[in-house]
């Protein structure tokens, strides 16, 4: 049972109590504000140890809110929550080193990568490697892999995040947070949150008519609505929220008094009494749905396919040959748990490079452990069968003694899961 959420001050000590969802950040910074504003103090503390629960659509404003007030002098104190598992992720997604950086020290990525914690970025460089840091991680945790899908959430997110730096005016820049929280269902949830100026100022620089801050974020989302067509062609919010629809999953807007939402491919919005400060975006994406870009961006009757990650990062010209350097895709070769996110982001590869051969590097590696073999190369070569293995995977610049415990590995899999096959192991490797 949900957990009413209340948030009370006393004097520069704030108390976060109950669970906390996007529908309640509004009242965290109503009293973050009031106690900003007493202007008796440059200290204040967040306690949060009574807080049950929280997702990253509430707390990346609340970040937001605090890195702004920071710069602008003040300094905050957090109290975790008491209980273990939300103490946990407090500090995992980064919230806890947000708050209070000289306290705790930056949050690092979930077990194999599956949360990719709050980031802040400020310039355009920033944003590119950090999507690229995260693309790499979904490449790596994705199963049932659809390149389609894929494309749609890097569009979407290259958008949202772009949409901050270039007109947002926030001076702490954007935070970014993603998380895959269903691998069952290929779910991943993103966040995106700024200390800006908010939609509804932003739309009416150039546009009358919006009487409310609702109606503002509804435009927002429409196709072709921008600050300035010269320079955006104003497709971000609107697309993004039809990736989310056409998906089956759910899309949020929060920005000045205003709350926009989308579940179940209805889209509402209302005016709320109390202001969010800056903008949030908080969208979750099936990426088990086929076509999903296509189905998503066809925009004015176009259908709008942009280049995408894969083609960019690991695509040769002759679309041919897909160079895969190991030595850059984990840190360690000894052991099974270093291995699987090279397996899922090879079977990622073969998937969506379909009839062109991905060479793996051993450049730099001069020995890796039977586990780590098998994890890779073993499974990957009974998954796709011989046949397919043989045309998708080439091993170049290995050693006798990686290439002697790959052969072992894939010969012992094959014994094991039963699976015959007529290609010799050399041929195959």
């Amino acid at each position: 049972m949900r957990r009413p959420l209340s948030a009370t001050r006393d004097g520069n000590e704030i108390f976060v109590r109950g669970d906390l969802g996007i529908q309640d950040v509004r009242r965290v910074l109503a009293v973050l504000n009031a106690t900003a504003l007493a202007k008796n103090h440059h200290q204040i503390k967040l306690n949060f140890s009574g807080c049950t629960l929280a997702f990253s659509g509430a707390m990346l404003p609340i970040c937001a809110r605090v890195l702004y007030l920071q710069s602008s002098g003040f300094e905050f104190f957090l109290e975790p929550p008491e209980d273990a598992r939300l103490h946990k992720l407090f500090q995992n997604a980064n919230w806890a080193h947000l708050i209070a950086p000289d306290d705790y020290e930056p949050g690092t990525r979930g077990l194999l990568g599956r949360q990719f914690p709050a980031t802040r970025y400020q310039t355009h460089e920033d944003q590119e490697r950090q999507l690229n840091e995260l693309l790499e991680c979904l490449l790596a945790v994705i199963p049932n892999f659809n390149r389609s899908a894929f494309a749609a959430v890097e569009w979407a997110l290259n958008e949202i995040t772009d949409n901050v730096i270039n007109h947002s005016e926030s001076p702490i820049g954007g935070l970014l947070q993603l998380s895959v929280f269903d691998l069952r269902t290929s779910r991943v949830e993103f966040t995106v949150s700024d200390a800006g100026v908010g939609v509804p100022s932003t739309l009416r620089t150039t546009r009358s008519g919006m009487k409310t801050d609702a109606d503002a974020l509804l435009q927002s989302v429409r196709s072709g609505v921008t600050r300035n067509a010269e320079l955006f062609q104003g497709n971000g919010l609107y697309g993004s929220l039809e990736i989310c629809r056409v998906g089956g999953g759910r899309f949020s807007l929060n920005s000045g008094s205003g709350a926009l939402f989308s579940i179940n491919k209805a889209v509402e919005a209302r005016n709320e009494l109390i202001d969010h400060c800056g903008t949030t975006v908080d969208a979750i994406i099936d990426f088990s749905e086929p076509q999903l870009l296509e189905r998503a961006l066809a925009i004015d009757g176009r259908v709008h396919k942009p280049v995408d990650y894969i083609e960019l990062k690991y695509e040769q010209d002759g679309l041919q040959a897909v160079p895969f350097k190991l030595d850059e895709q984990a840190t360690s070769f000894r052991s099974r748990p270093a291995g699987k996110p090279v397996h899922n982001k090879l079977a990622n590869l073969v998937a969506a490079c379909a009839g062109q051969t991905i060479y793996v590097d051993f450049g730099g590696i001069t020995v890796v452990s039977s586990s780590f073999a098998d994890e890779v190369f073993g499974k990957l070569f009974v998954a796709l069968g011989p046949m397919r293995f043989m045309q998708a995977i080439r091993l170049v610049n290995v050693s006798p003694t990686v290439q002697a415990l790959i052969d072992r590995a894939i010969t012992q899999r094959m014994l094991s899961s039963g699976v015959a096959s007529d290609v010799p192991l050399d041929d195959a490797t």
